[in-house]
């Protein structure tokens, strides 16, 4: 059997399987399918192949592959003038209070189908500078910048009960520590996913990112025109890969289930860490919004170093962007799993500000800025000791 056959019998099987009823599905083939789907380069509509296209029409990646290569995140890039860049960045727009710019929408689209023109370019390093193709931004809005983040791991999360969430909320901070978190109650429920924890499911997270990264539609993304605004008419105007498949989506609710399945495979390392380091993590405060691990509505524990919750990170760290009921300066404390040894140059924190954890650390304030303290005090050979414990997770 040639190449080629074995390719059309194997995408054969997927297109059978993901148009199959849902009892049919084995978990193992939920994965590869999903896989297959995270790989793909979608293209604009229309094509010949019915569900693989509606692309954007404005949109920031081809694929999911794109921000998270091998289900990593953003990473330093060398780019052809020999300068040093991010690949996996976007820049979001958006006011205190949540409202995102009326022209350009939530995110800078910095690439379009043919016959549409991008809504700008960005460079992330040294520091942002983008550049538009439309009008100035509206009055009040900020631009920040948000990194892609590793996906080990993260599937985990959508088997935590709010309870285990909800436990380490302090908001009157009874023990005095100047941590107090919240949780960010959406409409859907308590959000887990997300710089925000804007997103309750990883299947939240996941349609998210395939709308506003990628310009799909599906259930629970229904427009078909991604982030495009209601001033970006050509935008609308634009064919879009609707199909009758998926009920007029270009996106079914399997597809969003079986992406989802693929990325309960990426699992977050459970290798047995440094007892001194983890005893400094402690120590300083880190593992007070970092929590090594969560429990699960199983029974049993993951490897999280993260609570779910929001923190006021203080000024360093607030960029202007808010999100619905969310302030600029507050975040989602960032889990610190990996899951695998990395050969690419990471940069750290929501908008890659820092290029090491001390970085980081320096950087956090509000909530943590007692914890940057405790870890600033400690001996040079103990705060390298615990930079490479966090370095390994």
């Amino acid at each position: 059997m040639n190449a080629v056959v074995r390719l059309g019998l194997a995408m054969a099987a997927i297109a059978s399987a993901i148009f199959a009823p849902a009892t049919t599905r084995a978990d193992p083939l939920d994965a590869a399918m999903g896989k297959a789907l995270f790989d793909r380069n979608w293209v604009p509509a229309p094509a010949s192949t019915d569900a693989s296209d509606g692309l954007g029409p404005l949109f920031s990646s081809r694929s999911c592959t794109g921000c998270h290569g091998r289900g990593e995140g953003a990473h330093v890039v060398v780019r052809e003038d020999g300068s040093k860049d991010l690949t996996g960045a976007v820049v979001r727009f958006g006011r205190a209070d949540g409202t995102t710019d009326p022209f350009y929408g939530l995110q800078l689209q910095t690439n379009a189908v043919p016959g549409l023109m991008p809504e700008g370019t960005a460079r992330y390093l040294p520091k942002l500078d983008y550049k538009l193709n439309g009008p100035s931004l509206g009055e009040g809005v900020k631009a920040g910048v948000r990194l892609a983040p590793s996906l080990f791991g993260r599937a985990a999360f959508d088997n935590v009960p709010d309870s285990e969430i909800l436990k380490r909320v302090d908001p009157h901070d009874r023990d005095g520590d100047g941590v107090r978190g919240r949780a960010n109650r959406t409409a859907e429920g308590i959000g887990r996913y997300g710089w925000k924890a804007a997103h309750v499911t990883l299947e939240d997270q996941v349609a998210h990112a395939f709308a506003i990264d990628i310009g799909l539609s599906s259930p629970k993304q229904p427009h078909p025109y991604g982030d495009c605004t209601p001033f970006e008419t050509a935008c609308l105007e634009a064919p879009n890969g609707g199909s009758a498949l998926f009920k007029g989506r270009e996106l079914s609710g399997d597809i969003l289930r079986v992406v989802a399945a693929y990325l309960g495979t990426l699992r977050a390392q459970s290798e047995a860490p440094d007892p001194g380091a983890a005893a400094l993590f402690s120590a300083t405060g880190c593992a007070t919004c970092h929590v090594p691990t969560l429990a699960t509505r199983d029974g049993g524990s993951i490897p999280a170093f993260t609570d779910l919750l929001l923190h006021d990170m203080g000024a360093a760290l607030d960029d202007g962007v808010g999100e619905p009921g969310v302030k600029s300066s507050e975040w989602r404390t960032a889990p610190l799993i990996e899951g695998r040894v990395r050969k690419v140059k990471r940069r750290l924190l929501h908008d890659g500000s820092a290029a090491t954890v001390a970085e980081a650390v320096a950087k956090h304030g509000g909530e943590a800025a007692r914890s940057r303290t405790l870890f600033e005090a400690l001996k040079p050979e103990d705060q390298k000791r615990l930079v490479d414990y966090v370095n390994g997770l």
